[in-house]
């Protein structure tokens, strides 16, 4: 089949969880199919080895790709203009005439069966090109992002991120209803819809999708949940530049860490992701906290942390980062929106805590007590591997772009 595939921001690298999950789509679909990508690559990730090496690794794949850059000032100027006319931020901060016309030039010339559009961004654009299937795979709803934004915020921006949620929470149920089918990243997403909506949702659960490149160097770097370190080093791992991942850095260094360290006086706290902005840069102490900022293989580091942590206050969909890190044998404590996302049972296959108090008693208690951390990394080790399995997830995705368009309703919703 001839696809065409959508990406609000190319995985090149994928080095985030959004970007993760495309990465898989689209190798998937490009190995079985002659596939177009287009999409905006960052700036950040067009000066990256790691990114140009992605990128050169996405063209050899596809049939062809565009790939044009994303200018954050340029982008937040089209998100204001947009959101002034009356539409939302995400439409004019993803808008492009280049991408455009790049997109229906290829639909002229090649005539597409099926659209994959990754992300609400690029809704827009995939409803003007010609094909007989289109999929949305949303991930998750921006726009309940946008309204739980609102409570941390305070005037004028409150009053900006409820418009932007109100605005975009009605983009979304029309898009639903006239992509072929809609795809969210789990149930707890799809139950925030109404019936109506609810029934033309597909929840397919891509998996952790951070892999090495064999299973034998994997096992070789990383060892098993049996193997942690004696090093009591904390580690969070995420896209330093994503805000929901610096308020969780900034309320972790100012609520959490100095109740772990009035009891744990030798733990270390590493903070390791790309583009931390200044507040996470400033964090770093030069003694106990650590910002490393990108580093060119998390298995290193992954190796060298007792415990994970994911302390953040806003979350929505599934924390990639977080099933990396249980993939890979680390005990990890979350907090409840987090936990929610991903599934797994809580004291078992992974510690959940809320307040500052209990969260930093339950790092204390994995950093203290050995046989513990190890039946908690070993359960959500195993947790991750049975449950997500990108596999079945990518078939799933793709039956929904190449199903018959008179057997539309008879492909099967998400369980």
């Amino acid at each position: 089949m001839k696809l065409l595939l959508l990406v609000h921001r190319l995985p090149c690298p994928p080095d985030r969880g959004s970007k993760l999950r495309s990465s898989l789509e689209l190798h998937w679909l490009a190995e079985r199919h002659d596939v177009w990508c287009a999409g905006f690559w960052e700036s950040a990730d067009r000066r990256n080895p790691e990114g140009v090496k992605a990128m050169a690794a996405l063209r050899s794949v596809c049939r062809d790709v565009c790939a044009v850059p994303l200018r954050p000032f340029s982008a937040e100027m089209r998100a204001v203009w947009s959101l002034a006319h009356g539409r939302t931020a995400t439409e004019g901060y993803f808008a492009s005439l280049q991408l455009e016309r790049k997109v229906l030039a290829w639909a002229d010339q090649v005539g597409f069966d099926a659209v994959l559009a990754f992300s609400s961004s690029m809704a827009p654009l995939a409803l003007r090109v010609p094909a007989r299937r289109r999929v949305l795979d949303m991930v998750d709803l921006d726009s309940r992002k946008w309204a739980e934004t609102v409570e941390q915020s305070w005037w004028p921006m409150s009053a900006v991120y409820r418009t932007e949620a109100q605005r975009l929470e009605r983009c979304e149920r029309e898009w639903i209803g006239r992509f072929d089918a809609t795809v969210l990243v789990n149930r707890r997403e799809a139950d925030l819809l109404e019936p109506s909506l609810r029934s033309r949702v597909h929840v397919i659960e891509t998996g952790h999708a951070f892999r090495p490149p064999s299973e034998s160097d994997w096992q070789a770097q990383m060892g098993s949940a049996n193997d942690l370190p004696d090093e009591p080093v904390v580690g969070f791992v995420g896209a330093m530049d994503y805000p929901p991942n610096i308020d969780a850095a900034c309320w972790f260094a100012e609520a959490i860490w100095p109740r772990i360290q009035a009891r744990r006086d030798d733990a270390q706290w590493w903070i390791v992701g790309r583009s931390p902005t200044r507040p996470v840069r400033r964090l770093d102490d030069g003694r106990n906290i650590r910002v490393t900022g990108t580093v060119p293989a998390i298995e290193p580091y992954f190796a060298r942390m007792r415990v994970t942590v994911a302390p953040l206050r806003l979350a929505r969909g599934v924390q990639t980062k977080v099933l990396a890190t249980m993939a890979a044998g680390r005990p990890c404590v979350v907090t409840p929106c987090v936990a929610e996302g991903i599934g797994a049972e809580p004291g078992r296959e992974l510690l959940v805590a809320e307040s500052p108090d209990d969260f930093a008693a339950a790092v204390v208690d994995l950093l203290n007590h050995r046989v513990k951390a190890r039946a908690i990394a070993h359960a959500g080790q195993m947790f991750v591997t049975q449950r997500y399995r990108p596999e079945e997830g990518l078939e799933r995705l793709e039956a929904l772009l190449t199903a018959p368009v008179i057997d539309r309703e008879r492909v099967p919703a998400g369980s």
